[in-house]
């Protein structure tokens, strides 16, 4: 089974686009949260884990 791309409709191809700094496209996120700033005109979150609610 294929993994599914974040950003694209497609399956990931392993560019990583996904791992870039919204603030810096040089550097890798180290989830610093700069980012989510109100002053920012970047809005994005890093889920690292989803959990379902099963009853």
């Amino acid at each position: 089974m294929t993994k599914e791309c974040i950003l694209y409709d497609r399956s990931c191809i392993g560019c990583l686009e996904c791992e870039k700094c919204d603030l810096d496209n040089t550097k890798e996120c180290i989830n610093c949260e700069k980012c989510l700033q109100q002053d920012s005109e970047f809005r994005t979150v890093k889920i690292k884990k989803f959990m379902e609610d099963r009853k």
